[in-house]
């Protein structure tokens, strides 16, 4: 299991106070913590930290934050762990890794006012169980993996899945953030920033809270976040559908999304549906026949449901080449069949309507354990993706189509899998490829889906060379991307942003990243942006 190499340094006097002031088990500075924190999902081993502080309080956060700068110290934010693009790593030794996901505390939910302020190491999950009962929700409502996935992630990263094919991305739903600052300056934007005033809107002079949507951590350390409720629509249905090709899919995914009718969706190729451990978590949520159940119109007519897709299973999925797999949602049940019968239109126009069990199994268990960050049968994941205008769908999947079979000769050659994964955020159309190979299970993986399940694989050897294929792929898919117009959210320090913005557009940028950070301390290398 890779592990960055243990070295010997030591601990600026700034942190041994810290540790005195906010508890040792806070501060910790042993080798195996610092290994295991210079990690993420694909990139490994990476630069130690000097230390990790594991704050439980805003007030605990903000000490950490000026400790570090007190000691000289680079500051690296870390959310739920799931990031795959060095988002959390320090770009050189010297720094702290500062978890946050101590800070869960759901501060207030406002049901009148419509918004709900959480810590920035909230859980999806736990978002969503502070507000059962409220009869409202977030427009966008988390991610797959958001049992582990935390809002402040979400906010760096600019997430999307639940709700986001009608709602758009995670930043969409933020009135405000809170953040602590390089120099420990704490300040919330939105009207919360305001003296006297409740966190109840986003907008009155320029839009600080965008500032830090996407910033993966560039600009501040965020500690809580408000976002905006609504309604939760109280009919929701499911749909299906199989195609023959990807252009026929994608023509599919368009044409629904410009209809405004689906909550949230997928398209998958027979590659995932066959390696993919989330879709194939599906075939284990179908044994939970309560869950099922639970979606149904009535018990009844749930449990018939549950008995359907439980004797059906998963293998209608890998019957097509790719398929479709739709949530909609509406006020009432004449305007969700409206809907149902606009999209299944579509979707029998370019395909065929298939069983929605996929879907439908989804949404009745839609935190599930992150088993997705390895193949089914342990392999390695890792995914690349960009967002496109709904216009260019057929011309980036062609383009995608033909980079991968150009690349066909080095997959066989180091058994990588490629697959590819689709969806509409908004009016935009989202692609992501990802890539399965056999390689070392590494401690974080181990922690993240459990020792358990892990342990067949546990002693299969590292194999760097077909990693580092995997690196070519992904900078050559994001290069493609960018040649043909698309944007990518979770850049961290894996993408080259300062390559595809103009230079008055990256002066900008810098301008204000030195504003906010003369010295250079947060999360340096993020976005590009180097240490002052």
């Amino acid at each position: 299991m890779a592990l960055a190499q243990p070295t010997t340094e030591a601990r600026p006097p700034a942190l041994d106070a810290l540790a005195g002031t906010i508890g040792a088990d806070k501060v910790l500075s042993d080798a195996p913590t610092r290994a295991y924190y210079a990690n993420d999902v694909f990139w490994q081993p990476g630069i130690e930290p000097t230390a990790v502080i594991l704050p439980a309080t805003r007030e605990e956060a903000v000490a950490a934050v000026r400790a570090a700068a007190e000691a000289g110290l680079d500051i690296v934010p870390r959310g739920g762990g799931m990031s795959y693009t060095k988002g959390y790593l320090p770009s050189a030794p010297g720094s702290v890794v500062i978890d946050c996901r101590g800070l869960k505390q759901v501060v207030e939910v406002n049901v009148d006012d419509r918004y709900i302020t959480v810590e920035s190491g909230c859980t999806w999950e736990q978002v969503n169980a502070a507000l059962e009962g409220t009869g409202l929700r977030t427009r966008y409502w988390g991610p797959l993996s958001g049992v582990n996935a935390t809002v402040g992630g979400a906010l760096s990263q600019n997430s999307a899945f639940f709700g986001s094919a009608r709602h758009g991305t995670v930043a969409d739903s933020v009135l405000g953030v809170t953040v602590a600052l390089a120099d420990g300056r704490v300040v919330t934007t939105g009207s919360g920033g305001r003296v006297g005033t409740r966190p109840f809107t986003r907008y009155g002079g320029p839009d600080l809270t965008g500032l830090f949507m996407g910033d993966n951590g560039a600009f501040g350390v965020k500690l809580a976040a408000t976002l905006a409720l609504f309604p939760r629509p109280a009919e929701v249905d499911f749909l299906s559908f199989g195609f023959k090709t990807m252009d026929a899919m994608a023509a599919a995914q368009v044409e629904i999304a410009r209809t405004g009718a689906v909550c949230e969706g997928f398209g998958i190729d027979r590659n995932k549906a066959e390696h993919s451990a989330s879709v194939n978590r599906i075939s284990d949520g179908l044994r939970s026949l309560g869950n099922v159940a639970a979606s149904g119109k009535t018990l009844l007519g749930g449990l018939k449901d549950a008995a359907k897709v439980a004797t059906a299973g998963t293998s209608f999925i890998k019957a097509h080449n790719f398929t479709l797999h739709l949530v909609l949602e509406a006020d009432t049940r004449a305007a969700l069949d409206a809907s149902l019968a606009t999209v299944r239109a579509i979707g029998n126009h370019h395909g065929v309507e298939i069983d929605n069990s996929v879907p439908r199994v989804m949404r009745a268990k839609p935190f599930g354990p992150v088993r997705g960050m390895l193949g089914l049968n342990g392999e390695r994941w890792v995914p690349i993706h960009a967002v496109f205008p709904l216009s260019s769908a057929a011309e980036v999947v062609r383009a995608n189509a033909d980079y991968f079979e150009s690349q066909r000769p080095m997959m066989e050659e180091y058994r990588i899998t490629y697959s590819v994964m689709s969806m509409t955020v908004g009016n935009e159309f989202f692609l992501e490829p990802a890539f399965y190979w056999p390689d070392e299970i590494t401690p974080l993986h181990e922690k993240s889906v459990g020792a358990e399940t892990v342990k067949p694989w546990r002693d299969r050897p590292a194999n760097p060379a077909a990693r580092e294929a995997v690196v070519r792929l992904r900078r050559g898919t994001q290069e493609l991307y960018a040649s043909l117009g698309g944007v990518s959210w979770q850049v961290a320090r894996d993408y080259p942003f300062r390559e595809v913005l103009t230079p008055e557009t990256w002066s900008l940028l810098s301008d204000i990243k030195r504003a906010v950070d003369p010295d250079g301390r947060m999360n340096p290398g993020s976005l590009g942006l180097a240490a002052s």
